[in-house]
């Protein structure tokens, strides 16, 4: 089975694909001036999902009390 061969090998996945269709948010940070390298843009983008997950973990588990409210005087 190792000595099978087929006739046109070349290009047998396809051509890669010169760019992804689709919006690049770290060559837009980039062109904006915000950061300086891509490499850089992608670093922000991390910390900006890290701080985004560490406040919305504050308000999940914070939000309730520990305590019921008191009840209703009538």
């Amino acid at each position: 089975m190792g000595d099978m061969q087929f006739e046109d090998q070349t290009n047998e996945f396809g051509s890669p694909r010169e760019r992804a269709s689709g919006f690049d948010l770290s060559g837009a940070l980039v062109r904006w001036g915000l950061v300086s390298t891509p490499q850089e843009a992608q670093y922000a983008l991390i910390a900006v999902i890290v701080l985004s997950a560490l406040i919305a973990g504050y308000f999940f588990f914070s939000s309730g009390g520990s305590t019921p409210p008191p009840p209703p005087v009538y």
